[in-house]
């Protein structure tokens, strides 16, 4: 397959930051045992429920109930709050990155990334998050030109790194 290069720009901005910390999270969180926490709390929630009905347990239904509302409903905006405070001490924030996707590997401004030092390539709808060495980078699909998106897929599908949809 003859691969010309694709070319991507975008400023790491708050937006992005979150976006791909967001990804990254979710990422790690799905192959990690602590995502049966979430099972953990829903089965404390009905243990609660039923200890309050037979024994009036009023204790246990509140702690239930503030684990259930703190992992489904406070524990994003929490973590956004806490990657807005990292973003803004961030040494990158607001820099301008090119990737140029090659038939040889990836640059990232002036670093050659070779296909052989990546690790893993998330696709998801919202752009690319790419694992290489101990590093991440998340690529947004809106830093993409035209289809070149969907041609920057064709290519990571077409070279060793494993692909993971979301």
């Amino acid at each position: 397959m003859s691969i010309s290069n694709i070319e991507a720009t975008f400023t790491w901005d708050k937006d992005t930051y979150i976006k791909g910390s967001k990804s990254l999270y979710n990422d790690l969180l799905k192959h990690s045992p602590r995502r049966f926490f979430g099972w953990i709390f829903i089965a404390m929630s009905q243990f609660g429920l039923v200890a309050f009905f037979k024994k009036g347990a009023f204790g246990l239904l509140f702690l239930s109930t503030i684990l259930l509302i703190y992992w489904y409903i406070l524990r994003w905006p929490i973590r956004k709050m806490l990657l807005t405070n990292s973003f803004k001490k961030s040494p990158i924030k607001d820099k301008v990155f090119t990737v140029v996707i090659k038939k040889s590997g990836i640059m990232i401004n002036d670093i050659d990334i070779p296909w052989k030092e990546v690790n893993r390539i998330l696709v998801e709808d919202e752009g690319f998050l790419l694992y290489y060495h101990d590093n991440f980078i998340y690529i947004p699909k809106d830093a993409f030109k035209d289809d070149n998106y969907e041609k920057a897929k064709k290519i990571f599908k077409n070279n060793p790194p494993p692909i993971l949809n979301s």
